[in-house]
């Protein structure tokens, strides 16, 4: 062996640089490939020195086999432990199959209790496979193999013994041994699951207090405290568990329950529980976060949490479209802000404004004291306002807008000139400025009027009538020969103006209007569409003939109303310019306005919307609260008197003049005016007053509503007296109720029973929901 070793040692650096080839060749026994390698590498004697060392290498290896398969059977037949142990168990369950009592009885003798309860597992002799294994102190496996063997309960006790609790408590579980299972659970620290068992086993109070150390103490997340809950709720639901546990400690439970329910976000259940424990106004909470309101007031309500009670019934009530019933909760929950908008919603501006004020929103108290017309309280809410609201510049226009209402012309203009100091005319203010113009007309300052209507008309031509009013205003400066308006008070000055309109009708006709066609012709005379030559303006020449000729006491009486008549200066009111009552010429030149009247602008779009219906009507009646104002009853309202201009708005004509040949302009106990709108009194020919035109104004109303004219045919005067027509929202869907009112107060037979007055009628008609 040295000398071989040696021998090699002398080719060994050729040796170590012999290609892996070779190498593979070699230890492959590819003898030849490997020769021819080495050869080539380190010579032929090399090779067979290579070759001998191989070949004694491999004789060694498989002397050393032999040798060691005796020593092992050798080891097999003495016994020998350490042999003994070498030997596999597929051997031993090899030979249990073939010779089974054999290989158990070698077992045995060697005590081999382990192995042996092996071979008792491969033959599935599972009970004496437990009894072995147990014997040989493996009592887990000893368990599992009861088990298999359908000895559950002998199984649990060992696992008990060996400290595997989850699944002892399984199989007492299986085997109906809940009490036993609810114990393996304890020791496992399971108690949602001890908790279960107790109940399975009967023992009510063991599995409510289980559970309520669990959710005492439990440090588990929610989701594994939800499980435990639902399990609890299945025990609380048992009518059994509720007749054997107290109910205080049932209620605890059911909180502790509640409480996981409402964190996983079951409020119908966790609501449901909280309600059972007497915690109301928990119970309301998990209903408002279900978005049931009312179900969440009334439970807050019985907590006694009223105020927040009331401010969930009024979310509830709002919701509902109740406005009334819900201002009154918001209020009593002291959320006025939002009481002032439900009031207002209800049409109740008085209350939605007490409210607004005490919610400091001044802005907003000021607004629905306007829709109330309570201008003067509104002004007192307005002036409140502080600069940095958002609604500031509006609530200018809308004081100024105050003052205009209580004719106290003078404050609206200072109010408005003094917020408008300085500004341009721009879309965003163009009404603001018109108001100081209207504001400034009626102080008579007409000077600063036109330039006012001149900067808006400069912004917008087609701003509204500002044209009309324009030429209005230059004619009333031109008749008149106003002075500056500095030089006498308002009152005296539009006194003086309208004197001087008169003086010249009655005492100048000449050639001062060209006629350029006929507008229309009726039983009152002729009207002609004329050229004022001398102011060169279109205006409407109303020639009256007979009506006035020949009759001295009623060209006095036509004078005197004239005057009254051209004192009124109103937005919605056509002007008149100029009144002649020359024998065979007279006259009244009158403002043009380009448009249809009401009567047929029905005929072209047929009944009304109620919003746009109600539009015309506030205008119509403003006009007409303002010709009352100076002792005027109209006697003819109709729609064939109500002219929408373009743009829409509304201008009212032909007031306190004759209305048919032969008649006093005013005389009591005479039938005046046109049967289809005249109210009872004056078909009797009874004392007329501003309620007959409220009659009037309310079959106006009717008939744009409807699109008929209500007594139309027949006897109409007998009709007027006696037939009551039924209510537009009768024969129109969408007429809102208010508004079906509205029209029936107006045209009550009796006179007593009507609104008192226009101002009343425009307060309701703004109250109309749009």
């Amino acid at each position: 062996m040295g000398f071989i070793q040696g021998l090699f040692g002398w080719y060994w650096d050729g040796i170590l640089d012999v290609p892996v080839g070779w190498l593979d060749a070699w230890f492959h026994f590819d003898v030849e490939t490997a020769w021819k390698v080495a050869c080539w590498k380190v010579g032929f004697s090399g090779a067979i020195l290579v070759f001998f060392y191989d070949v004694f290498l491999r004789i060694q290896g498989m002397l050393r086999r032999r040798r060691n398969r005796e020593e092992y059977k050798t080891g097999i037949r003495e016994g020998n432990p350490a042999y003994l142990a070498k030997d596999t168990e597929f051997t031993e369950k090899l030979d249990a199959v073939t010779r089974p009592e054999q290989t158990i009885a070698a077992l045995k003798k060697a005590k081999k209790y382990k192995r042996l309860a092996g071979v008792y597992a491969s033959l599935n002799r599972h009970k004496e496979a437990g009894k072995t294994f147990q014997k040989a102190g493996d009592l887990k496996s000893a368990a599992m193999e009861y088990a298999k063997g359908g000895h559950t309960l002998k199984a649990a006790k060992l696992l008990l013994k060996e400290g595997d609790f989850a699944t002892a408590a399984r199989f007492f579980d299986e085997k109906g041994k809940h009490l036993k299972a609810a114990k393996a659970f304890v020791k496992l620290n399971d108690m949602p699951s001890a908790a279960a068992s107790y109940a399975k086993a009967g023992k009510y109070k063991e599995a409510v207090s289980t559970f309520k150390t669990y959710f005492d103490a439990s440090r588990d997340d929610v989701k594994t405290q939800v499980l435990a809950a639902e399990s609890c709720y299945t025990l609380l639901e048992d009518p059994q568990a509720r007749k054997k546990v107290e109910q205080g400690e049932l209620g605890a439970l059911t909180h502790a329950v509640a409480e996981r329910f409402e964190a996983d976000q079951r409020g119908d259940l966790a609501a449901k529980l909280f309600r059972t424990t007497g915690d109301l106004a928990r119970a309301g909470k998990a209903y408002l976060a279900l978005g049931r309101l009312e179900e969440a007031a009334q439970c807050m309500r019985e907590a006694g949490n009223a105020k927040e009670a009331s401010e969930i019934g009024g979310r509830f009530l709002e919701g509902q479209g109740r406005w009334q019933e819900a201002a009154a909760d918001y209020a009593r929950a002291g959320n006025f802000r939002r009481a002032g908008d439900c009031y207002g919603k209800a049409m109740d501006s008085i209350k939605s404004a007490e409210c607004y004020e005490k919610a400091g929103e001044y802005y907003g108290a000021g607004l629905a004291l306007i829709h109330g017309d309570k201008w003067e309280s509104a002004i007192r809410m307005l002036q409140q306002v502080k600069e940095d609201h958002p609604n500031f510049n509006e609530s200018r226009a809308l004081l100024g807008r105050c003052f205009y209402e209580l004719d106290d012309y003078a404050h609206c203009a200072a109010t408005l000139d003094n917020h408008l100091l300085g500004e341009r005319v721009k879309t965003g203010n163009i009404e603001y400025f018109n108001m100081l113009a209207l504001a400034y007309e009626q102080l008579g300052e007409l000077d600063k009027s036109k330039e006012v209507l001149l900067k808006i008309r400069s912004v917008d031509v087609a701003f509204r009538d500002v044209g009309q009013r324009l030429s209005n205003i230059e004619s009333r400066i031109s008749m008149a020969g106003a002075a500056p308006a500095a030089t006498a008070p308002a009152p005296e000055r539009a006194s003086e103006q309208a004197t001087a309109v008169m003086n010249m009708v009655e005492n100048q006709l000449g050639q001062r209007y060209k006629l350029e066609r006929e507008l229309g012709r009726g039983g009152m005379g002729v009207v002609y569409l004329a050229r004022d030559a001398q102011l060169d303006r279109p205006v409407a020449l109303k020639f009256l003939g007979a009506l006035v000729d020949g009759n001295e006491d009623f060209k006095k009486r036509f004078v005197r109303e004239a005057k009254a008549a051209a004192k009124v200066s109103h937005p919605n009111i056509i002007s008149i310019y100029e009144i002649s009552v020359q024998e065979g010429n007279s006259f009244i030149a009158m403002e043009y306005v380009e448009g249809a009247n009401l009567h047929q602008h029905v005929r072209k779009k047929g009944k009304l919307a109620p919003r746009e219906a109600v539009n015309i009507m506030i205008q119509a009646c403003s006009a007409l609260e303002a010709v009352h104002a100076q002792g005027i009853i109209h006697r003819d309202i109709k729609p064939d008197n109500i002219l929408i201009a373009k743009g829409g708005l509304v201008k009212l004509m032909d007031f306190g003049l004759a209305k048919g040949e032969g008649t006093r302009l005013t005389g009591a106990n005479v039938i005046m005016g046109t049967p289809c709108y005249m109210p009872p009194e004056q078909t009797r020919g009874e004392e007329t007053d501003a309620r007959s035109d409220i009659y009037a104004m309310g079959l106006v109303l009717h008939e744009i509503l409807t699109g008929e004219t209500v007594f139309a045919d027949g006897d109409i005067l007998k009709r007027q007296q006696t037939e009551m027509p039924r209510p537009p929202g009768a024969t129109v869907e969408g007429i809102p109720q208010l508004l079906d009112q509205i029209v029936m107060k107006c045209i009550a037979k009796r006179p007593g029973e009507r609104f008192a007055n226009v101002k009343e009628l425009i307060a309701y008609l703004r109250k109309v929901p749009k």
